[in-house]
């Protein structure tokens, strides 16, 4: 059973992270109001995997991706963004008969409100090619939004069950909201029952109101616990993050920044970081601090894909080290 406050030795592989999921057009306000209210829209980068992938990728991991996009500008657009960044396509497929999703987000420094228009995102197609794909990776990422609908769901949960099968490091954002699925309320279980083969869950507090009904932070741990997942970091917003594995005392880190611009793709840049301290073997506990310290310097820009330090600048900036082996 894993600790906070254990240290893990993954593997060396050449993948360090595979993420399966969309990758989008995020279309963000200029004003800072609610969304039908807002006029004018930048696009940008975006989906949750593909952004962690590339902050991942900028704090020195190497990274591939499995995904699908339309055969057209904005699929264009997305893909030169990933080949300039280096992860790896080998399994990116184009779809010729549907669009590059979009989705149209308001400015803010809370959490934002959206609405997506799906497209090529829910066709991913199960291909040899990816299981070896996750032959050759230590960290398997997967999000929420990908599963709402079939056929990607059903690829995905076949992929899980294979990455689990072969010891693979299993990461989930367990992001579920009623309104993306056919099936509504229904498709709780399935979020459930990928929370109980993962290693590592992030979800905010949205989420857990979401998938359990309004509830105490420790309440919440308590439950996704129940869930049987093994460690869970609870997102707090301003109020940072708690790290739990469920038998330990929950540890709260606070937040780095107190500077806040937009906090679009704040949880992708946690993850980046959380993974890549997991990836180093520092503890789980140093792996989370990791995570707010990337987190703090991307909401200091706007969009999921605003600049960040190098990792070793990130580390020694706030001073982040892997001394913590025995802590209680």
């Amino acid at each position: 059973m894993l600790s906070i406050y254990d240290r893990l030795y993954p593997e060396k592989k050449p993948i360090d992270i595979t993420a399966f999921g969309e990758v989008l057009l995020d279309m963000i306000s200029r004003e800072e109001a609610p969304l039908k209210e807002c006029i004018n829209f930048t696009r940008y980068f975006g989906g949750s995997p593909a952004n962690v992938l590339v902050n991942s990728q900028r704090l020195d991991n190497q990274t591939a991706f499995i995904s699908r996009i339309g055969d057209d500008a904005f699929g264009d657009y997305l893909k030169d963004i990933l080949k300039d960044e280096r992860v790896n396509l080998d399994c990116l497929q184009i779809d010729s008969s549907a669009a590059t999703p979009v989705i149209f987000v308001n400015k803010s420094k809370a959490t934002p409100s959206w609405l997506a228009y799906r497209g090529a995102d829910i066709n991913i197609e199960l291909e040899e090619e990816i299981y070896e794909k996750i032959d050759q990776s230590s960290i398997f990422f997967i999000g929420s939004f990908i599963l709402s609908k079939n056929p990607a769901r059903s690829t995905a949960l076949k992929i899980i069950d294979y990455a689990v099968e072969n010891d693979t490091l299993l990461a989930f954002d367990p992001s579920f909201r009623a309104s993306l699925w056919p099936e509504g309320e229904k498709g709780k279980q399935i979020i459930k029952d990928i929370i109980s083969k993962s290693d590592f869950i992030k979800p905010s507090l949205d989420d857990a109101e979401h998938l359990f009904a309004k509830d105490t932070p420790k309440n919440y741990l308590k439950k996704y616990h129940q869930c049987g997942a093994k460690i869970v970091i609870l997102t707090l917003g301003k109020d940072g993050v708690l790290v739990s594995d469920g038998k330990n005392e929950p540890v709260h880190i606070e937040v780095f920044s107190e500077k806040v611009i937009d906090v679009t793709g704040a949880g992708d840049s946690f993850w980046s970081g959380f993974l890549s301290g997991i990836l180093r073997s520092l503890t789980i506990k140093e792996s989370a601090k990791l995570g707010n310290a990337v987190a703090a310097f991307k909401i200091q820009g706007v969009g999921a894909l605003s600049s960040i330090p190098p990792l070793l600048e990130i580390m020694s900036y706030y001073n982040i080290n892997p001394a913590e082996r025995g802590e209680n």
